[in-house]
């Protein structure tokens, strides 16, 4: 009984400690062992794919985490990595399925598992698992929905003052080369969202551009604004080194400097706010001329291109594709893509016949932990008959969705988050961050082999 009564008060004591200096603790003394199980999908170098298994004696949640070769949770120049996976123990073992684009980052050579604070075992990964890319070639930011004048929650008035910069300042210390974002600077087109994000893009050495969101085309002419703000050696003389094309519309471009490895960073703005109508369109007809003659062009190379909304999925379903999910009470996100209208058509047909490229959405907000209603919400390839898709939440306010409730939550100033990507020879690896407290994501940290 008073052993009993011990060991609880020191767990208690123990995860007090965790919870504000972040110490992770292993006791050489814990009654209960873990067993770890992992079976792989393939011997690809790197690759997470396949199905956990935890042994032990105790029921309950077990976090898996990346750890290093001293048995320590798995960090990235400071930043610590969170677990990758939960697998729930009862009667003696549990599972957990490892999505298949889920990466193995590089430095991690054992799998950790945690019960609470407490380290219950661990297990190697098998060498020829272990991610050695070589030297990365450069490095890239990725965000989505700014949203200045939306959110008010902080004592500036505007709460993406701080979570916009907060993210760059993260990104710069990471040494990036460009950020580029998905949409929706503003909330209703104002000048003042545009004149905020040029001042805050200026503090820095990379630049920052975005294509434009439905919230920055559907007030108004919106098209002055933006390109006197947003994108600016973009749009106007003098241009920065490696605007390789800007298009007849004066608002899609391609950043394609030759210092990074010869990839072309595509931004395509959609021109409509126009949603769930047969009619309904969000780009014009010269836009996806001018979308599929650059393609053409870049098809032996790599392209990421950067369009707002995200799209049905293989099947046209609105709720279950990359970008969104369904709860168990019919919470979705309903301003998708509108299937069937004659640009969305197009768009999607380019995006199988190009599989070269890396297709960044945001629009929807939803965290990366929304992939529990989704497995495909932050990254797909529809088993490679598509080009890859890639959910960007938003980095001002994610979104989260409960399982019984019929309303969104609205995580601003409790969240942000956004990729941090590394560039390699033959592959690009995204860490999904969370801004907010800096930390990467595992769970949200993908490989992609293009």
């Amino acid at each position: 009984m008073w052993t009993s009564f011990v060991a609880r008060f020191y767990s208690f004591i123990f995860a007090v400690v965790m919870l504000f200096n972040g110490i992770q603790i292993a006791l050489p003394n814990v009654r209960e062992s873990a067993e770890i199980i992992y079976e792989f999908n393939d011997e690809d170098e790197g690759c997470a794919g396949g199905t956990v298994t935890v042994n032990a004696g105790a029921a309950g949640a077990y976090d898996l985490f990346w750890g290093d070769g001293d048995g320590k949770r798995l960090e990235m120049d400071g930043t610590p990595f969170t677990e990758f996976a939960e697998v729930q123990v009862g009667k003696g073992t549990g599972s957990a399925e490892i999505y298949e684009f889920t990466a193995i980052p590089e430095g991690a050579q054992t799998v950790l598992a945690f019960r609470g604070a407490f380290l219950q075992g661990q297990t190697e990964i098998p060498e020829n698992k272990q991610a050695d890319y070589g030297e990365a070639r450069y490095s890239f930011g990725v965000l989505s929905d700014v949203h200045y004048d939306r959110y008010n929650l902080s004592l500036t008035g505007d709460d993406a003052v701080i979570t916009f910069k907060n993210a760059l300042n993260f990104l710069d210390q990471y040494g990036v080369s460009v950020v580029g974002i998905s949409g929706d600077i503003s909330t209703k087109s104002e000048t003042d969202a545009f004149e905020k994000f040029n001042k805050t893009v200026g503090l820095y050495d990379f630049p920052v551009y975005s294509c434009t969101g439905n919230h920055d085309v559907g007030y108004g002419e919106f098209a002055d604004r933006w390109t006197s703000l947003v994108n600016v050696d973009a749009y106007n003389e003098p241009r920065r080194e490696g605007i390789a094309d800007l298009a007849e519309n004066g608002l899609d471009f391609v950043y394609a400097p030759d210092a990074l490895n010869g990839d072309v960073f595509l931004f395509l703005s959609q021109v409509y706010w126009d949603y769930n109508d047969p009619d309904s369109r969000l780009l014009e007809e010269d836009q996806l001329d001018w979308l599929e003659a650059t393609l053409e062009k870049y098809r032996d190379r790599r392209v990421y291109l950067f369009f707002h909304t995200f799209m049905a999925d293989d099947q046209g379903d609105p709720a279950l594709g990359e970008g969104n999910l369904l709860n168990d009470v019919g919470l979705t996100y309903d301003l998708v893509y509108t299937v069937g209208t004659a640009d969305e058509v197009r768009f999607r047909a380019l995006l199988q016949k190009y599989k070269n490229v890396v297709f960044f959405n945001g629009h929807s907000h939803w965290e990366f932990e929304g992939v529990s209603m989704n497995p495909i919400l932050n990254i797909t390839d529809y088993d490679g008959a598509y080009a890859t898709f890639v959910h960007v939440p938003s980095v001002s306010s994610p979104r989260r969705a409960k399982n019984g409730s019929a309303e969104r939550e609205e995580l601003y100033m409790r969240s942000s988050q956004g990729y941090l990507v590394k560039v390699y020879d033959d592959r690009i690896v995204l860490f999904g961050t969370q801004f907010w407290g800096a930390r990467f994501l595992s769970y949200a940290t993908f490989n992609i082999d293009r």
